[in-house]
C-alpha cells in the first residue's frame, strides 16, 4: 500500500469490535487522514460491541486490513446454508447490521499478509521453514502461536512461540495471541493486548519507535483463549 512520504504508519492490535477504544487510539496519536495510514493486524470481527462501526472506520481511512481467524470466521459463516449455521455463526453475521452483504465483501478482500520495505504485517505469524510468503498456508498465516515442527498443534505450551524458529529480514507486525501480550522484540511486533476482554488497545508506530495503548472502557467479552 502505498503512504505520502511525509505520513506515519499507525499498526493496531486485534479490534473485534472495540470502536470507541480505536477512536481513542487514534487521537492520541494525532493521525491525520491522508497523511498517515492505518494498519490492522485483522480480527476486526467478533466479541465485541461496534464491529460494523470498526469496519466503517478502517474504510473511511482507507486502512490496510489483513485477514484474522475470527474475520474467517465470518466469511464461512457466511458460506454456510442458514440451516447448517450454529448459534455464533449468526451472532457473527447479526454483528454486521444492515449493510451485512457490503461488509462481507470488504471482509473478503482483504489478504492474508501485507508486504512493505520494511514491514511483514500478518494476523498470526509466519511459517517456519518457508521463505516465500506466497507459499505459506492461510491456516498457518491467521492461527499459528506454536510451532511443532509440522504445523499440525498451532498452540501447544511446551512449543516454542512461532517467533522463535523463523529469521526474518524485514519486522514482522502481529496480533492474535491476547494471552502471551506485547511482544517488543528487534523483529517481531506482536500486539494484540486483550483490549476486547477489558485490557489494552496497543499500536505501533516504525517512523517514531514507539508504542501508544489504551484501556478498553470495559470488559466486553470474557477471557476464553482456547477458542481464538
Amino acid at each position: 500500500m502505498d503512504r505520502n512520504n511525509n505520513g506515519r504508519r499507525l499498526f493496531v492490535g486485534d479490534l473485534h469490535g472495540c470502536l470507541r477504544e480505536l477512536d481513542l487510539l487514534l487521537n492520541e496519536f494525532r493521525f491525520r487522514p491522508g497523511v498517515d495510514t492505518l494498519f490492522s493486524v485483522g480480527d476486526v470481527i467478533g466479541k465485541g460491541p461496534e464491529v460494523a462501526g470498526t469496519l466503517r472506520r478502517l474504510r473511511e481511512l482507507n486502512a490496510g486490513v489483513v485477514c484474522g481467524n475470527h474475520d474467517q470466521h465470518v466469511l464461512t459463516a457466511w458460506r454456510m446454508a442458514p440451516s447448517e449455521r450454529k448459534l455464533h455463526h449468526s451472532e457473527y453475521l447479526r454483528s454486521l447490521g444492515n449493510d451485512a452483504e457490503e461488509w462481507l465483501a470488504y471482509i473478503a478482500s482483504w489478504p492474508t499478509f501485507l508486504e512493505m520495505d520494511d514491514v511483514i504485517l500478518v494476523h498470526a505469524g509466519l511459517e517456519p521453514g518457508q521463505d516465500d510468503l506466497t507459499k505459506m498456508h492461510r491456516r498457518i498465516l491467521t492461527r499459528i502461536r506454536t510451532w511443532d515442527g509440522k504445523g499440525e498443534a498451532l498452540h501447544t505450551r511446551n512449543d516454542p512461540p512461532w517467533f522463535e524458529c523463523v529469521h526474518p529480514v524485514k519486522t514482522v507486525v502481529f496480533g492474535h495471541w491476547a494471552e502471551r501480550g506485547l511482544v517488543d522484540l528487534s523483529r517481531f511486533k506482536g500486539l494484540d493486548t486483550g483490549c476486547v476482554y477489558g485490557r489494552l488497545l496497543t499500536g505501533w508506530c516504525p517512523e517514531e519507535n514507539r508504542f501508544l495503548q489504551v484501556k478498553a472502557e470495559r470488559e466486553y467479552a470474557p477471557i476464553h483463549y482456547a477458542a481464538e
